[in-house]
């Protein structure tokens, strides 16, 4: 299979994901929010809007929340941010470096992020960084199955995660955060149809769940469960 055919099933996929997360959007804004919402497809603002004035009040007393939007994740894998990431890679030195090198037997991609890995280190146990890429609200919601929604306060998620998490920089120019000898997040570049980007999230086989249940034995939350029906 061609290099062109392999990006555009990417695509493709990348594509079917966001419509699965809108779609949750859509639910989340008829049992929580807004039933006439309009759903955000940019990214840089929250996903969705409570007005459930019962789970709010629920949320303030429980989770000292302090406003009322919400970044809405799903599925097994969470992407916290698909894009350029000024504060961790100089575009330019990557692009110039970027190529190809054998790792313990497996060929991969490989480049220089042209920042200090003390200095990323330095970023990635920043409240601002997160706040950011990941804090896009004031609650961070997750739909389990079951018709199952788990709510954190995002300022309880960041905080864990800038006083929680050690970084390793690995041989290709990976970044891993790891938490209790365990792996969770992945920072790495990403070769998207028609341009360079990086990924940042609990990505690779089940970890978006894996991250969410770590949260929910290691900070407060508040578990709903709401028929769709």
């Amino acid at each position: 299979m061609n290099k062109r055919k392999i990006h555009a099933m990417k695509s493709e996929q990348a594509s079917l994901k966001k419509i699965s997360g809108h779609k949750k959007e859509e639910i989340f804004n008829l049992l929580f929010g807004d039933k006439k919402a309009k759903i955000n497809y940019s990214g840089p603002s929250s996903d969705c809007i409570i007005v459930d004035e019962e789970l709010f009040d629920k949320l303030k007393k429980e989770l000292k929340i302090e406003g009322k939007e919400v970044s809405l994740k799903s599925g097994d894998t969470i992407q916290i941010h698909l894009g350029l990431f000024p504060e961790l890679t100089n575009m330019k030195i990557w692009k110039k470096n970027l190529g190809q090198k054998k790792v313990r037997g497996k060929v991969c991609t490989y480049s220089l992020h042209g920042i200090d890995f003390n200095t990323q280190k330095h970023i990635l146990n920043s409240f601002a960084f997160w706040k950011k890429y990941l804090g896009k609200g004031d609650v961070l919601c997750y739909y389990d199955s079951h018709d199952k929604w788990y709510f954190f306060n995002m300022k309880h998620v960041i905080n864990f995660i800038i006083k929680n998490f050690e970084w390793r920089l690995l041989e290709t120019g990976r970044i891993k955060g790891d938490c209790s000898e365990k792996q969770f997040i992945t920072y790495e570049y990403r070769s998207e149809p028609h341009k360079l980007c990086f990924v940042l999230g609990a990505h690779g086989g089940k970890k978006g769940k894996e991250f969410i249940n770590l949260l929910k034995r290691k900070i407060p939350f508040v578990e709903e469960v709401r028929d769709q029906n």
